[in-house]
């Protein structure tokens, strides 16, 4: 299996969405995984990462800073 990201108009996701459905592919939105990445985060209490130390690691995979 292999991630992709697609930019595309926000008119042509339905069709792709139908598309994909077809093929038997899975889409997510980006803020659909962000928001599983925080979930995840706060479930792991051992090693729970605080809300800036989330921030801070979306900014570097989202933004490279």
């Amino acid at each position: 299996m292999e991630d992709v990201v697609l930019r595309m108009p926000s008119a042509d996701v339905a069709l792709v969405m139908q598309f994909a459905n077809r093929m038997g592919w899975r889409i997510e939105k980006r803020s659909n995984i962000i928001d599983r990445f925080i979930e995840a985060c706060r479930k792991n209490n051992a090693d729970a990462l605080t809300e800036q130390e989330i921030q801070e690691e979306v900014n570097a995979v989202r933004y490279g800073k």
